[in-house]
């Protein structure tokens, strides 16, 4: 489970920051670390979250504005740092020595945040401490922090004068706290005993330096203080007061000190958690699951999500959207009774029950089996939105369909808009217009849940029809829409686990490959095939080449996207309205 062959990777990150903020005694902190020992992100680390003993203006003053476009809070004092001007490297690609490399990359960090050590208390809005004060304990600013997992400080020492003054003790180890990787397999249960008994560990491995791990809390005292030396010229330090290293190894996710106040005092960490869940387990080697004091907390304040803005709440939604398990963490949302909150439309789908002949499930069942297999193949968060809430309607039109009257009657109720995508779309846009998507967001939304039927209906069209229908959506909306489209039918159809259907899917396979065959066909026209020529252009607008070749593409745009025909005529009285461009 933890790898340990990595932490050189941080040594040229870690110097830089030592020298941007004038301070050796300096720690990464949280999910750098964290990645690293689970063999998730072991390079290229474009954000790193550091901390550090001291008064914040202190750190601040000390930085060096020339180089950096500095942000602070005033209340908080995290400080973020961008750095200004960039070396030109291109991530050290094609560099054959690795430690060049390596210390290439560290020129591509894209910023720094920086939180001396504090501690907190008094939450009146279960998101901010009312009231906090700077520390010089790492110990003090680790019992602040909300999951073990982000509880993890590092530190690389190097021998050198300074850290020899500094120095009261030298550490020494036992035979039994050196775990030799190269002579002996890692074995957990031994790991974590002498870990227990000892409060340390040393890791050895063949070509990396050594890597020291600890718990006991008078050690990392003294190690943050660089109070102790050791008998390495290099070494990687681990400090772990909070014990995460026994709650991955045993896959939990566990609050820090009592989880009722850790979520009392930020109500954003109940999704926060389940963010860690769903990002984390999507690696077949992890299978975390809540501790359960945690877990138990997490449900027994879950209103308090109520007094998180929205946008923090989605800013953590789209980040699992984006990437990872979004049934995964719906599912945990549904379970912490948080979800009628964030998508009302999505919660009243509960209990909606269809015909079991064709749904043997709900409509939010069907939808979140929907989801499940779509992310399989898709990855587009805003297509996973819209399948979210593709069948966010259904509630209506079976309250509609319940409306028992003649053969006739039935008929009109069907034909009523409240039964058509079109009104759904406009519950879908309702719901994320309140979560404060973008515009641009809700239009792509809204367009899969409108039009999450059109594949289906392209198949009982004519050969012809089909082909002109094709054309027509990916003139307008673009083929990707088109073919995102085609993986939301395929699992709308597919989710419904319909015992009267084959769940053959091939008509929607050979579908695809008929639009993307048209889209090649149809948009294959080059500017050598444009009926108008530079020549024919210069003749109108009086211009030298660059400028015509701008006209040239701006035409060749709109014929691909059917705004206008490939004729000459055509063509040129549009040239007269594209005189601007080159104007």
């Amino acid at each position: 489970m933890l790898n340990f062959n990595w932490f050189e990777n941080l040594v040229p990150y870690f110097k830089f920051a030592q020298d941007n903020l004038n301070n050796k005694d300096i720690f990464f902190v949280g999910w750098i670390i964290r990645d690293i020992l689970l063999n998730i992100k072991i390079d290229d680390f474009d954000d790193v979250d550091i901390t550090l003993a001291g008064d914040p203006k202190k750190v601040y003053s000390k930085l060096n504005q020339n180089a950096w476009s500095i942000f602070k809070t005033d209340k908080f004092w995290t400080i973020t740092i961008v750095k200004k001007n960039w070396d030109g490297f291109e991530d050290g690609i094609g560099m054959d020595n690795k430690e060049e490399k390596i210390n290439n990359q560290s020129n591509h960090i894209t910023t720094f945040e920086v939180t001396p050590f504090r501690t907190e208390w008094d939450y009146s809005d279960a998101r901010h401490p009312d009231e906090l004060n700077w520390s010089d304990s790492l110990l003090d600013d680790s019992i602040r922090r909300d999951f073990t997992l982000n509880c993890l400080y590092y530190s690389f020492k190097e021998k050198s004068e300074e850290v020899l003054k500094k120095s009261e003790e030298k550490m020494k180890f036992k035979d039994n706290q050196v775990f030799n990787l190269e002579k002996e397999e890692f074995k957990k249960e031994k790991f974590l005993k002498v870990l227990k008994k000892e409060g340390y560990v040393l890791i050895l491995n063949k070509d990396i330096e050594p890597i020291l791990i600890v718990q006991n809390h008078n050690l990392i005292e003294n190690i943050s203080k660089s109070k102790i030396d050791f008998d390495f010229d290099k070494i990687h330090i681990i400090l772990d007061p909070q014990n995460w290293i026994n709650d991955i190894l045993n896959q939990k996710i566990r609050a820090v000190w009592n989880p009722n106040d850790r979520i009392k005092e930020d109500a954003l960490r109940i999704i926060r958690a389940i963010r860690f869940v769903s990002v984390l387990n999507t690696y077949e080697h992890i299978n975390l699951d809540f501790d359960p004091k945690t877990w138990l907390s997490l449900k027994k304040y879950y209103f308090l999500i109520r007094k998180v803005a929205k946008e923090r709440i989605i800013q953590e939604t789209k980040k699992v959207f984006k990437k990872w398990n979004a049934f995964g963490f719906i599912a945990l949302m549904d379970e912490l009774n948080i979800l009628q909150y964030y998508f009302p439309a999505l919660a009243n789908c509960k209990n909606n029950n269809q015909p079991t002949r064709y749904h043997p499930f709900d409509t939010y069942s069907h939808t979140i089996l929907c989801l499940y297999h779509l992310q399989q193949i898709n990855s587009d968060y805003l297509v996973r939105f819209g399948m979210l809430y593709h069948d966010v309607g259904k509630p209506d039109q079976y309250y509609w369909a319940s409306i028992k009257k003649d053969e006739a009657s039935q008929a009109e109720l069907y034909k009523l808009e409240i039964n058509h995508p079109i009104i759904w779309a406009e519950i879908a846009e309702n719901d994320f217009r309140k979560l404060w998507f973008s515009n641009k967001e809700i239009e792509k939304i809204v367009l899969y849940v409108k039009y999450h039927m059109f594949p289906w209906e392209l198949l009982f069209m004519s050969e012809n029809k089909r082909k002109n229908e094709i054309k027509k959506f990916i003139s307008k909306y673009g083929l990707e829409v088109l073919l995102n489209l085609c993986d939301v039918t395929i699992w709308d159809r597919l989710g419904q686990y319909n015992p009267l259907q084959h769940s053959d899917i091939k008509w929607i396979v050979d579908l695809k490959k008929e639009i993307n065959k048209i889209y090649e066909e149809s948009w294959r026209i080059t500017l050598k095939e444009l009926e108008i020529n530079g020549n024919d252009i210069i003749k109108i607008v009086w211009k030298a080449w660059p400028e015509v070749g701008k006209i040239l593409n701006k035409l060749l745009e709109l014929v691909l996207e059917w705004k206008i025909e490939n004729k000459k005529e055509e063509l040129i009285k549009k040239v007269e309205n594209l005189k601007i461009i080159v104007n």
